[in-house]
């Protein structure tokens, strides 16, 4: 798989490393397009090449050297972050959506079998988490997402990087660009975050 497709995994999947906060409710995502988030999160805007040298102690437990040099020479925007944090009941840390958008077209994955997109993924995860990862689904123009004007989309669910977490993703395409909706769940509790994730990338509009 071209190192381009890797970089567009790694800003997804390192994603799920840096929990911080401030409030939304239905709002305009810092991509320029509207979504409708659940009365019950909040939201930040981060940059996560930012919050990885921010880490001086080595707090965050991912292989940044395999970050540093596969992200070389990337738009420092491509790393930028949408996170929707639940307010209360769910610890945020394990329990989380975020967006993220990159400058490229998602037609370029069509060069590839949906089941050579996911094994890729898996590939990122596990040089990105350090650790074994399985594939749980692998979906390509689900019908529980709405496409809207996106010539495609994708949904894959993989192990999470923290013990019994699972990482949902919706990959689909917006003016924006290529756009991104994930979801990291401790496995109780992934049927919540699964049906607000959907919700989330359902209600998108420009």
């Amino acid at each position: 798989m071209k190192s381009k497709f890797r970089n567009i995994l790694i800003i997804i999947l390192v994603s799920f490393f840096f929990v911080n906060i401030s409030f939304s409710k239905e709002f305009k995502t810092r991509y320029g397009f509207y979504v409708d988030i659940p009365k019950n999160y909040l939201s930040l805007n981060a940059n996560i090449e930012d919050l990885i040298d921010s880490d001086t102690d080595n707090e965050i437990d991912i292989n940044k050297k395999f970050f540093k040099d596969s992200m070389s020479g990337s738009p420092k925007s491509d790393m930028d972050i949408e996170y929707f944090f639940p307010k209360k009941k769910f610890d945020a840390e394990y329990n989380n959506i975020y967006v993220v958008v990159q400058k490229i077209d998602i037609r370029e994955f069509l060069d590839y079998q949906p089941n050579q997109i996911c094994l890729s993924t898996r590939e990122t995860l596990e040089s990105l988490y350090k650790k074994q990862v399985n594939i749980y689904e692998c979906e390509f123009n689900p019908n529980f997402v709405q496409k809207k004007n996106s010539p495609a989309v994708y949904y894959m669910e993989f192990d999470g990087p923290f013990k019994n977490q699972r990482l949902h993703m919706i990959i689909l395409q917006m003016n924006a660009g290529l756009t991104s909706f994930a979801a990291g769940c401790i496995n109780k509790n992934c049927s919540v975050f699964k049906k607000d994730l959907i919700k989330i990338a359902n209600s998108r509009r420009e």
